[in-house]
């Protein structure tokens, strides 16, 4: 059955200055409408309803989705699960986050506007010996990501390192289960396996890694490859490892990395031209179906020294080679031959000095082979043509950020940006604005303000002249920024005028969290989310809140009380978290324990972050809470026939287990754990 007519949605304003998105069937819909409630909507369907949100509900705030079902509503969604749901119905769409801090991290992915359901991070690697190396996991990433119902699925690397990448598939029984267990340990969605640079000798072993994988963690939660493409049907040498057919058994996809048909020290030429990448889909087809091919895009270019030998085929990203287009004054051409532009230039004395794989880029002339927009729609494109899965990225944080306008039409064949523009003011850049501040206080985005001003960088200069797009919403301007022509506004209404003085306002640096900034107002989380009319958690610096005055509290935030003062109300002193603390640490340090602090502080997992305050017991009331927390048994006590162990860094509890020839559930009970989460410095209790 055809989606119902768009004249059957509706937007309807409620009382809380936001909207209910009605959808509206009748008696003859009720077959589809079942349908929709369903585990299998109708893609198509989905499709054309996610346009409409895109293209009519850019710009206003939408809390509930409601479905009527012949006169009478049937369901009341919130909009955040039913936007993430509509998204899910396309093509799949993910990126890898290889560079930059957590915070850098979610903001790369904020700005791609919706437009991804997985991230790969790079906690998973590789030690020398082949066994399984844990890099820093962000609890704050995967929170983020969680409340945006974006998925968390590592990739497993080996950094083309031939020795490690052998050593980990002849023993992939032992790897296997060290990723199934941190998957579990961090509650994190899957596992991308990117081990390269083995040989076709690994292609059974390679295979049964993903096979184990499959078999040890959960149906629910992704188990993929990222496959060398191979347009020629290589058997031997890297591409050889990759059994395409028999890894598509038990992968949920193969993402195919159709890029470097040029690499570093080979000739110059395309970075992924649209021969290489349709044929390497074409041979693909020949291996599995389409449902398991996830083609790669490169969000990279290549240099490569004109006349000489000195550069050859260095990546950049694409960011950073659209600022060396504008500042040595390159000629773009676009090869209709390949699909792909290059930028031809020339570096002078004076010119702007640029560093590449490690080295200042010296005089002389340089070609770089790239993408823009045209050529990665043209690739897109592909994945409608053949009817593909969708589309991966190399890396988060590289592309020219505009894209992200166009990206989903283009991956789900509509073919238009999604968010068009007709009306501007002018804005005059002043001192300390930035294009993130500018774009919250005119309800945009900075995606949008680079690409209707043709910026290829964030860098603004004062006096600059800005395009601001009018959205019809009220703007929440930041304090550094002054609209020289305010956009059009909808005028508050009373009770908001009446309670204008009610309110201060506070910019959110680095390092803030919604819980460190209510404790410094004296308010709680909900109340900040719900005045500023946030979605989840995550803020980023530049952010301006309102937060509502009291009482008790000042414009300006209190300062922390000191040891002293908190220690003469209710017997608690205060500590403020660190960088590397953990409840474990902090509990040894004041000689209590996790149990006690979790239950004075109200916390519901071991979860803490930089900045927050905890209340600690004094010695006076440390045995009494400690003993009501944690009363050991007398046998506990009595007993001798352990000895001891300092967890150092890439251990876990299964490691530690098989090191002392016991089992995980033993260790836990012995050290009366709750989870399988352990810290570096912790001493656990192993029995002899």
């Amino acid at each position: 059955m055809a989606f119902i007519m768009i004249g059957k949605i509706h937007l309807v304003a409620n009382n809380e200055g936001t909207y209910d998105l009605l959808i509206q069937y009748d008696r003859f819909d009720t077959e589809f409408a079942l349908d929709f409630l369903s585990n299998n909507p109708l893609s198509k369907s989905y499709n054309k309803l996610y346009d409409f949100i895109e293209k009519n509900a850019k710009n206003i705030k939408i809390a509930t989705v409601k479905i009527m079902v012949a006169g009478a509503i049937i369901s009341s969604i919130p909009f955040s699960s039913f936007y993430s749901a509509s998204a899910d119905s396309g093509k799949y769409s993910m990126a890898y986050l290889y560079s930059g801090n957590t915070s850098q991290q979610i903001q790369y992915v904020e700005r791609t506007g919706n437009s991804l359901q997985t991230v790969s991070p790079s906690y998973f690697d590789l030690n020398s010996d082949g066994t399984l190396k844990l890099n820093a996991v962000s609890y704050e990433l995967i929170e983020a990501m969680n409340n945006s119902g974006i998925k968390v699925v590592p990739f497993l690397s080996n950094h083309w390192d031939r020795e490690s990448g052998n050593k980990a598939l002849e023993n992939s029984e032992q790897l296997s289960a060290q990723i199934a267990d941190y998957i579990e340990q961090y509650n994190l969605d899957g596992v991308n396996v990117d081990i390269e640079n083995v040989t076709e000798v690994q292609k059974n072993n390679y295979t049964k890694l993903v096979r184990l994988l499959r078999e040890k963690i959960p149906s629910n939660k992704e188990v993929s490859v990222a496959a060398a493409a191979n347009p020629n049907n290589w058997q031997t040498g890297w591409h050889g490892s990759y059994d395409y057919k028999n890894l598509a058994k038990y992968a949920d996809y193969l993402m195919i990395m159709t890029y470097d048909e040029h690499y570093e020290t080979g000739t110059a030429g395309p970075v992924a031209s649209i021969n290489f990448v349709e044929n390497s889909i074409k041979y693909a087809l020949t291996q599995t179906t389409p449902d398991k091919i996830v083609i790669g895009l490169p969000f990279f270019g290549r240099i490569w020294s004109v006349g000489n030998d000195a550069i050859k085929g260095k990546g950049i990203a694409i960011s950073t080679i659209n600022d060396m287009i504008r500042d040595y004054r390159a000629t773009v051409t676009y090869d209709t031959a390949s699909l792909s532009p290059k930028a031809e230039f020339e570096v002078m004395s004076g010119d702007k000095i640029y560093t590449v794989g490690g080295k200042p880029l010296a005089s002389g002339k340089y070609v770089i082979w790239y993408e823009n927009d045209k050529s990665l729609q043209e690739k897109l494109n592909l994945v409608q043509k053949y009817n593909l899965k969708g589309a991966g990225s190399w890396a988060l944080g590289q592309e020219d950020v505009t894209i992200w306008n166009s990206y989903k039409g283009w991956l789900n064949g509509t073919n238009s940006p999604t968010t068009p523009q007709s009306e501007y003011i002018n804005y005059t850049v002043k001192s300390g604005d930035t294009l993130w501040l500018i774009s919250q206080a005119y309800n945009t985005t900075v995606a949008t303000l680079k690409s209707i001003n043709s910026l290829t960088s964030d860098v603004l200069s004062i006096g600059q002249q800005l395009k601001i797009p009018v959205t019809g919403t009220s703007p929440a301007a930041p304090s550094a920024v002054t609209p020289t022509t305010p956009p059009a506004t909808n005028p508050p209404s009373a009770s908001q005028q009446s309670n204008t003085s009610s309110y201060a306002t506070y910019m959110v640096k680095t390092g803030d969290s919604l819980w460190v900034i209510a404790n410094k107002y004296n308010t709680t989380v909900d109340t900040i989310k719900k005045l500023n009319n946030l979605k989840s958690d995550l803020i980023l610096a530049g952010l301006a809140l309102k937060v509502p005055k009291s009482s008790t509290t000042s414009t300006a935030p209190s300062q922390p009380s000191t040891p002293a003062q908190s220690q003469s109300q209710n017997n608690y002193t205060t500590y403020t978290v660190k960088s590397g603390d953990s409840l474990w640490a902090i509990a040894n340090k004041y000689k209590t324990t996790v149990a006690v602090l979790k239950s004075i502080n109200n916390l519901k997992s071991d979860v803490l972050m930089i900045g927050q305050k905890l209340k600690i017991p004094q010695n006076s009331t440390i045995a009494k809470t400690q003993a009501q927390a944690t009363a050991p048994s007398q046998k506990t006590q009595a007993q001798t026939n352990y000895t001891t162990y300092t967890v150092k860094a890439g251990n876990s509890l299964w490691a530690i287990a098989n090191k002392y020839k016991t089992t995980v559930n033993a260790l836990k009970k012995l050290n009366n754990l709750k989870s399988d989460i352990i810290f570096v410095g912790q001493k656990l209790k192993i029995p002899k």
